[in-house]
């Protein structure tokens, strides 16, 4: 039987150290790289933070979400079981990397379920928290993008031989480039959501910064996915009744969209060129034809690895999986970077089952609460680009940046939810005290 929180600590005061580190963690991660690119070393920053508030999730979520905690508790034991095996039977180390990814893949469900419950408790100081958050971590990253059009900081991608590139992209002081670009889509859905309900004149700018970033970083994620936020936002904000009464306004704008696509393919070259990437999907598209260019060479990864992996190890072993370390020995690009098939080559049957219950638990979240609040299709829009990014550029799983905002995100719409129900009037979303705005 667990012992409660409350007999060795303040429940309370937990709980608000625990927020505090929780919304500095964007932060913390720009320091992580700050650290890196500086001394050379980041000094486990960052994974001493997230292992700090993934224990704190479990620790102050037991009471009330430890149902909920059972399943990716159970499987993420599970998933280490290969890793555990190898590196007892040979000559690797102990698998502390894989650790590390196995904790990074199950966070977010932890996360989700820690939140969801904290965001039906109190949902008007949930939505006015996750606000600032965003708000804040997306300064982060704007002061972020300045540093590295100043010279600091690392390049988006390393120049290649095959490939005249000009301009590289810009990171700035974070580490990886693809969980940033996923980063800018969370954040941006929310501030798009956010702006579009309540500060109409500020959606503009939000769209023109978050194309600015994602043009800068010069990934495909970034870029289509923005894009596709910045016009689908609205048009699934919109009531159905505004289509209906304004259908021949609708049929015109469409045509206008329609015409301004056909014009975008027209120019397409031009354009990509003008971004900078044009090189670069051009020498994929010569190497591996459309694949290249979607998959960028992945599918060669994929086929490579299993292979290496089949040929190596026992079939009963790759059911339980390998590692990164069992991978790492016979190859040394080992990441697929597709983050089902990695989670199957490193860890096996559990390592699927925990990607299919994050996307099932995440997206019947979401979708049992379509009908009832209007920010539930801008984030479900979000799941399922992330789903998509999930399944052919990988880096969102596996991401150490990502799930805490995903979860906050996702969280919101539960408390946004509970609101409604609370007040049983239509109401925009929250962006201020609104307790002076509930009926008697």
């Amino acid at each position: 039987m667990m012992i409660p929180i409350s007999t060795w600590v303040n429940r309370a005061k937990a709980e608000q150290a625990f927020l505090v580190l929780a919304f500095c963690v964007i932060l913390l991660d720009w320091l992580n790289g700050v650290l890196w690119y500086t001394f050379g070393s980041s000094f486990g920053l960052a994974a001493a933070v997230k292992g700090i508030l993934l224990i704190g999730i479990v620790i102050l979520g037991w009471p009330d979400c430890r149902r909920a905690f059972y399943a990716p508790l159970g499987l993420m034991a599970l998933m280490l079981l290969g890793p555990v095996y190898v590196s007892l039977t040979s000559d690797l180390p102990l698998p502390w990397q894989d650790v590390q990814l196995v904790a990074k893949a199950g966070a977010f469900l932890l996360a989700l379920a820690f939140f969801s419950a904290r965001a039906m408790q109190d949902p008007e100081a949930y939505i006015r928290w996750v606000n600032r958050f965003v708000l804040a971590s997306y300064m982060v990253l704007v002061v972020n993008v300045l540093f590295g059009l100043a010279g600091f900081g690392g390049t988006a991608y390393q120049p290649m031989d095959e490939v005249a590139q000009r301009f590289l992209g810009i990171k700035g002081f974070f580490i990886s480039t693809n969980e940033l670009s996923a980063l800018l889509l969370v954040l941006t859905c929310w501030l798009l959501t956010l702006t579009w309900q309540c500060k109409r004149w500020c959606y503009p700018l939000v769209s023109f910064t978050s194309l600015t970033m994602a043009g800068l970083m010069l990934t495909k994620t970034g870029l289509f996915g923005t894009l596709l936020l910045i016009v689908l936002v609205p048009l699934l904000l919109t009531p159905r009744h505004f289509y209906r009464r304004h259908w021949r306004a609708c049929m015109l704008l469409l045509g206008c969209g329609v015409a301004l696509v056909f014009g975008v393919l027209m120019n397409l070259t031009a354009l990509l060129q003008w971004v900078g990437i044009y090189d670069k999907l051009q020498f994929a598209y010569q190497q591996r034809g459309i694949a290249g260019i979607i998959l960028s060479s992945r599918d060669y990864y994929l086929q490579r690895n299993f292979t290496a992996v089949a040929e190596y190890y026992p079939e009963w072993l790759q059911l339980f999986g390998v590692g990164q370390g069992g991978v790492q020995w016979l190859l040394k690009k080992y990441f697929i970077e597709i983050d089902l098939f990695d989670f199957l080559l490193f860890y096996g049957l559990a390592g699927v089952l925990l990607y299919v219950l994050t996307f099932w638990r995440l997206l019947l979240t979401v979708l049992s609460r379509l009908a009832f609040t209007p920010v539930a299709a801008p984030v479900l829009l979000l799941n399922t680009l992330l789903l998509l990014v999930s399944l052919f550029a990988g880096h969102v799983l596996t991401s150490g940046m990502l799930w805490l905002p995903w979860a906050l995100i996702n969280g919101a719409v539960v408390a946004h939810h509970a609101y409604r129900l609370s007040v049983m009037v239509p109401v925009k979303l929250v962006t201020k005290d609104v307790t002076d705005e509930r009926p008697a």
